[in-house]
């Protein structure tokens, strides 16, 4: 104890931080949900750090306001602002927020002991270690949640955010095993240490939480971003643009290809007579409806491209011709057979045109090659798959 006794703090300076942390990231956090309001949890964890603060305030206001006041309703509000913190949490990281009604008792029995153990029994220690107890056991709990959230956040920021929750959880159960088998507190403003560090540690949980949070919600931003950037919001698969990006790594200085490719380019046979017959929306579906098919073909879905309009991009690295070929026709094959909608009864498929990358052949010609091959097999009839390459073609007539 006597390192503890050269560490100085003053409980009503802690206080007075605590309560101001706990308002102005209130404040923050609350201007900040109008812009995001689509941000599950966020209202509701910024609330619950100023029913967090309302806590220590009404307990400095010891002497001036009743025991029920500074004691019972002091105390409950920390219960509760635990309670609001593990429900926003839930819905924060995408959790059925029934796991934290499981942990609604607390609140009664936290109200309950705080009135007997300050009306009939009057005991400071036996307040403290309810209190203890019960945000230790809500704080673990709420640390279970995030770790296990469903929703994919920034892990280093959900790492962060649970050991804020595990740290201080055992915290407050080690501060309520210190009260048990401490010395009976006579002020609450002179305890001893522990007592102090406790409202450090909330300091510390404000800020830890509120940071981590705002990591995570930066972090969706970006994603979101990115995937306005790169995905084709129609078929959700990655766009001209994402190519283009794709592509840049492929070529060398000399605007060459330093790998193999292979190139498999598609589009819709007779796609204006649908959008001219059926109405552009029932083409968007049939778009939609043949980008799910040659997705789940290829098995590969990085490498599946909307090239625009009606026309896809298939990018196989590291492919010879024939396999190139052999998923164009397991891709035209499936399209002929699932792919449709309602309202159109005529059958939907698609034309292929495959090339396979030459030695110091740039990108550009080695789609020209693919987009030729595509040519030829509308000129074949549609519905089948034509090679770039004279030496070897595949060809399915209709």
């Amino acid at each position: 104890m006597d390192t503890f006794a050269a560490f100085s703090l003053d409980m009503r300076t802690l206080n007075f931080v605590m309560i101001l942390f706990s308002i102005i990231y209130c404040i923050g956090l609350l201007l900040f949900s109008q812009t995001q309001k689509s941000i599950k949890g966020l209202r509701v964890f910024a609330l619950s750090l100023l029913v967090m603060g309302s806590g220590p305030l009404l307990i400095s206001m010891r002497g001036v306001l009743p025991d029920w006041g500074s004691i019972v309703l002091a105390n409950s509000l920390i219960a509760v602002s635990f309670q609001m913190i593990f429900h926003s949490m839930c819905r924060f990281r995408g959790v059925d927020t029934k796991y934290a009604h499981y942990f609604s008792w607390v609140i009664p029995v936290v109200v309950g002991l705080n009135l007997y153990y300050t009306y009939e029994f009057n005991s400071i220690n036996s307040r403290v270690l309810v209190s203890a107890f019960s945000i230790g056991i809500v704080s673990l709990g709420a640390a279970v949640v995030v770790l296990n959230g469903k929703n994919k956040d920034y892990p280093v920021a959900v790492w962060m955010m649970t050991a804020t929750l595990t740290c201080y959880g055992i915290f407050m159960l080690f501060r309520g095993v210190h009260t048990l088998n401490g010395p009976e507190i006579v002020s609450f403003m002179e305890a001893d240490i522990v007592q102090k560090l406790a409202f450090l540690s909330s300091i510390f949980l404000i800020v830890s939480l509120s940071f981590s949070m705002l990591w995570m919600i930066n972090a969706r931003q970006v994603e979101a971003i990115y995937a306005l950037s790169y995905f084709d919001p129609l078929t959700n698969l990655r766009n001209r643009r994402a190519l283009d990006r794709h592509t840049d790594s492929l070529e060398g200085t000399s605007e060459k290809l330093t790998k193999k490719q292979c190139v498999i380019m598609l589009d819709i046979d007779r796609f204006k007579q649908i959008n001219d017959r059926f109405g552009h929306v029932s083409g968007d579906q049939v778009i939609r409806s043949v980008a799910q098919q040659i997705k789940r073909t290829s098995g590969a879905s990085k490498s599946i491209y909307r090239y625009g309009g009606d026309e896809f991009i298939v990018v196989l690295e590291n492919q010879n011709l024939d396999r190139a070929l052999s998923v164009a026709e397991s891709m035209r094959q499936r399209v002929l057979r699932y792919a449709g909608i309602d309202g159109i009864e005529r059958d939907i498929s698609c034309s292929f045109g495959v090339a396979e990358s030459q030695a110091d052949e740039s990108w550009d010609e080695l789609v020209a090659r693919a987009d030729e091959a595509l040519y030829l097999a509308k000129q074949k009839g549609r519905n089948c798959v034509q090679s770039a390459s004279l030496e070897s073609q595949w060809s399915t007539a209709v």
